[in-house]
């Protein structure tokens, strides 16, 4: 039974970007220009209002007692989608009184070695960590392990005990967008939708949200509302501009794409507008600034974008990991919570674009 955890932000401020970084376990770049006008006061009632139930009092009071080091290995530190995280990251730091070093594995496993290898050897007291890989990063972890060093997982799974995984309802992240489709269809009375899917193969995360898609449409499919006419898989914004180019040319007939993550996303999007396809319904997963700026916009048809808090998920990784150094008990498995934009909600994607101008840049340090 999968777990619909619906979450609306409510925040201020505003803009655009231009090209994004990925979630699930996909890795590729973007960035976004920045604009600076928030005073403190204003940044602790955000993050009040963005992480429901961790900036409180509470969490604040470590600057009295010893102080922890926390070391992170990210899987990428590029673009919009990484840059919250790292923001995440950092302003849990700061909130709960703790150091935090970050360093980039860029996607490559012997970087990733190498990062934990350092980070254990300078000393810190808890590893917060997107795994490169579910199988290959256990040895890469070894070090930590032999440390007895807590291990917090976010984003990405390993196939070891850690201490906590700081996640999402992956499933639900791909069926949340599917339910939309099929709700969608029934308003507007809609019979013949003629879909392309482009996935993901490499990761869990990504396989699981697929999975949640293909099995939210297929009643409609069942009764042959919907037609998926192609089904190919993409990582990147250039795959996926490139492979939406090739499918559009082989199959005119859709009127209809899915696509897993972020960058790729960008990337469909992108080889749509150059085919001047407004016809097409444009759904998928992983928001950023462009694409809630897309679906303000009339030259595509971009209806709803589920997506996950990366924020949140880089903000509650640090809280467990010094939870856990406290001796508290902690979770084996942290959720955080998605929300659905949909392009008849403007008011929604305004208050994404004010809640996040300053967070995806990333502001931190070393």
């Amino acid at each position: 039974m999968r777990v619909c955890l619906r979450f609306l932000v409510l925040v201020p401020i505003f803009l655009l970007f231009l090209l994004a970084a990925g979630c699930g376990e996909a890795d590729p770049n973007g960035g976004h220009p920045k604009e600076e006008h928030r005073n403190a006061e204003h940044r602790e009632e955000e993050v009040a209002a963005f992480l429901s139930d961790v900036p409180d009092n509470a969490e604040k009071e470590s600057t009295d007692q010893e102080e922890y080091f926390i070391g992170s290995v990210n899987m990428g530190m590029n673009g919009e989608w990484f840059s919250e995280v790292m923001n995440g990251i950092w302003n849990a730091g700061q909130d709960l009184g703790v150091r935090v070093k970050m360093l980039d594995s860029a996607g490559s496993l012997e970087t990733e070695r190498e990062n934990i290898r350092s980070l254990v050897e300078e000393g810190i007291d808890a590893l917060v960590i997107s795994p490169r890989d579910s199988t290959d990063s256990i040895e890469n972890l070894q070090p930590a392990v032999d440390a007895k060093i807590p291990i917090i997982t976010w984003n990405t799974s390993v196939n070891m005990d850690v201490t906590s995984f700081v996640c999402v309802d992956s499933e639900a992240l791909g069926a949340d967008t599917g339910d939309y489709l099929c709700e969608y269809m029934k308003t507007y009375g809609l019979t013949d939708v003629r879909l392309i899917i482009i996935d993901n193969r490499n990761y869990d995360v990504g396989i699981a949200r697929c999975e949640g898609f293909r099995q939210s449409i297929k009643g409609m499919v069942d009764q042959k509302k919907i037609q998926v006419v192609a089904e190919a898989d993409a990582e990147t914004f250039e795959a996926g501009e490139a492979l939406m180019k090739k499918l559009l040319k082989k199959h005119p007939e859709a009127n209809a794409v899915w696509v897993w993550n972020q960058p790729t996303f960008l990337g469909t999007i992108e080889a749509i507008r150059e085919a001047e396809r407004d016809d097409m319904l444009i759904l998928g997963t992983d928001m950023s600034m462009e694409l809630a700026a897309d679906m303000l916009g009339d030259d595509i048809n971009l209806l709803a974008v589920t997506t996950q808090m990366p924020y949140n998920m880089g903000y509650k990784a640090v809280v467990t990991a010094v939870r856990a150094l406290r001796g508290e008990d902690v979770d084996p498995a942290v959720f955080i919570p998605l929300a659905t934009y949909k392009k008849e909600d403007a008011a929604m994607l305004h208050r994404y674009l004010e809640a996040h101008l300053d967070l995806v840049e990333w502001k931190g340090g070393q």
